[in-house]
């Protein structure tokens, strides 16, 4: 799991530590004991107010997302094959129904 912390523009994403539940660690006071100095300096003054302050904890490479990913490249490596074949297909049809007319 990762925690995203956004201060106004900008944003700094750190690996949360492995336990029961590790989204609870992804917090104001994570990421302020964790960013950059200066990233964040004057968190309450006018160029980074605390509302501007977020967090987001979230899993990269999660199996769903895998699977979508394989599902799309499957289909579309299926539609390019079925584009390729369907000129060959129709010709040989078109043989395959002349034959039968004439023989």
């Amino acid at each position: 799991m990762f925690c995203k912390c956004f201060c106004g523009s900008n944003s700094t994403i750190f690996e949360l530590p492995v336990i029961e539940k590790p989204c609870g660690n992804c917090t104001k006071q994570f990421c302020l004991d964790n960013v950059e100095n200066g990233m964040c300096d004057g968190i309450a003054d006018e160029t980074c107010p605390s509302n501007d302050f977020k967090t987001a904890c979230f899993a990269r490479d999660s199996f769903k997302d895998e699977i979508i990913v394989r599902i799309f490249l499957i289909t579309v490596l299926g539609l390019v094959l079925f584009a390729i074949i369907m000129p060959f297909y129709n010709h040989w049809n078109k043989v395959v129904i002349y034959m039968h007319v004439f023989y």
